[in-house]
């Protein structure tokens, strides 16, 4: 009897795996330029202005017109922040400082931005904090950035030399020098302070390199682990400049000024850590050389984000040569739905297979951690079904990524039709909710604005009594497990069972 039973178990939970699936394809969206959360181009906001416990925010009462404007803006969800504390080199940061850093991030949170953060102690001079001081900054900040780690996406090592970009410094050696001990110090305390779900950036490759001892670039196996070769990303601050981008890919010494190990080490690392930043190029000749090389090397190095003004003698030429708006659609992640095969009809807590394929039509991947959903949406429900699948390794440049899943249907669903979803809110509960900060993929007729969700144009059918062992306490030693109609009873006596503890009469 019980190898009946079994055989039977299997021969339905196998039929209910090979029920009649629904294939869509889809039409990707190739021109429309749209938001999107972590990605695209920035503005800073704030300027050059010396923080003080009068004025303790960068992002001003007022700001309210950058956030509601449309035209080039309308597409961006990332600010640059840097906060100047050269008032605070030789003292604490006082109480309004921190709550004017709170305050900051609550409007972005407000207003559906994140921002690519920096600390630094002035733009117009090397003249930075000493390395006890700098601690200290870094060591007062630490919860104030985890309690805002929702709405930071990147955070800029900072605090060392004029803008905080590690270069002409006043405390902690001289231009040439990527790493000492001072240095050393700095970067070892802002690992501490990063949340650890966020990327720490530095400003040149050898930064890193000399800090971990080895120039040996991030693999896929050590990509996301949370080790500190995992944790720190890039940015450059001179992109398309002579030089080597003013010495971004240069040796020390008597090295090259662009060396190519180094960018080709920058081009492996951020498949798996973010890379970005701004142009500085200012002189007209050099801009009509160089601003059309953007598209291959932000292609090239991953860029997910950069400035868009300055340096405006590159930025124009973007915009008045048609450039800056496939820079706009492809900076980042743009995922593209390519085609589905979904269950048509699945039972109450039943297992079923989906398949979706997306394409990354972007120059980057998505870096910080995002949970992806299959939703079943009626007038009356919302289900949302996980995926295993990490989008952070949806890679770029055309890349296809095949999701083929077995998921399980929760058992409390109710029963009905259902139009299905894919979902991808922030991993944050205090965002998750929000719309705004919800994935849109590229494709024509499939985004929902109200729920930040991707319709998958395919609807299934939620059944009743899916087919499951359900334990029966109190049974009688000998009693026989008999299947009737898809459900398992416990024989107790003569033309009475059990069904999931409750007496039926048979």
């Amino acid at each position: 009897m019980k190898r009946k039973v079994w055989i039977g178990l299997f021969l339905l939970i196998g039929w209910q795996m090979a029920i009649a699936a629904t294939n869509v394809t889809y039409t990707a969206d190739e021109t429309t330029i749209f938001r999107n959360p972590e990605r695209g181009f920035t503005e800073e906001l704030g300027g050059e202005t010396m923080l003080k416990d009068s004025q303790p925010c960068v992002v001003k009462p007022d700001s309210d017109w950058f956030f509601s404007e449309t035209g080039d803006r309308e597409s961006q969800t990332l600010v640059v922040l840097v906060y100047y504390l050269g008032n605070y080199k030789t003292k604490d940061l006082s109480e309004k400082i921190l709550k004017g850093f709170d305050d900051d991030m609550a409007i972005l949170r407000k207003k559906g931005f994140k921002c690519v953060l920096r600390f630094a102690y002035d733009w117009n001079s090397k003249n930075d904090a000493a390395l006890s001081y700098a601690k200290k900054h870094i060591a007062s900040l630490k919860p104030y950035l985890a309690k805002n780690a929702d709405v930071i996406y990147v955070l800029e090592t900072g605090f060392v030399g004029q803008w905080g970009e590690w270069y002409y410094s006043s405390h902690f050696g001289n231009e040439s020098q990527h790493m000492n001990d001072n240095r050393r110090q700095v970067l070892t305390a802002m690992l501490d302070a990063c949340p650890t779900d966020r990327f720490l950036l530095v400003r040149y490759p050898l930064i890193k390199t000399e800090y971990l001892g080895d120039e040996s670039a991030l693999t896929s196996e050590q990509a996301f682990t949370g080790t500190t070769r995992a944790r720190i990303g890039h940015h450059n601050d001179a992109f398309l400049n002579e030089y080597g981008n003013d010495g971004t890919y240069g040796r020390d010494g008597d090295g090259p000024e662009d060396d190519p190990v180094l960018r080709q080490y920058i081009a492996q690392e951020t498949l798996y850590v973010p890379n970005g930043g701004e142009t500085n190029v200012e002189g007209s000749s050099l801009a009509k050389k160089v601003y059309a090389q953007a598209e291959s090397e932000m292609s090239t190095y991953h860029w997910s984000f950069c400035g868009s003004t300055y340096a405006e003698a590159v930025t124009k030429k973007w915009r008045d040569n048609g450039i800056y708006a496939n820079l706009d659609r492809k900076m980042g992640y743009r995922y593209e739905l390519v085609s589905a095969s979904l269950p048509q009809t699945v039972k109450q807590g039943g297992q079923t297979q989906i398949e979706i394929r997306i394409k990354n039509v972007g120059y980057a991947p998505l870096y910080n951690a995002r949970p992806v959903y299959v939703v079943l949406k009626n007038q009356q429900s919302v289900v949302r079904v996980p995926l295993v699948s990490d989008p952070r390794r949806w890679l770029p440049n055309g890349e296809t990524t095949v999701i083929s899943e077995t998921v399980t249907i929760p058992s409390d669903v109710p029963v009905g039709t259902y139009d299905l979803y894919l979902y991808m809110p922030d991993a944050y509960a205090s965002i998750a909710d929000d719309p705004r900060y919800a994935i849109r993929f590229a494709n024509v007729g499939t985004w929902d604005a109200e729920t930040g969700m991707n319709r998958l144009n395919a609807g299934m059918q939620v059944t009743a009594g899916a087919t499951a062992i359900e334990t029966v306490n109190n049974v009688e030693s000998n009693g026989q497990k008999i299947l009737r109609n898809g459900q398992l009873y416990i024989r107790k006596a003569d033309k009475v069972y059990t069904l999931m503890g409750q007496e039926v009469k048979r």
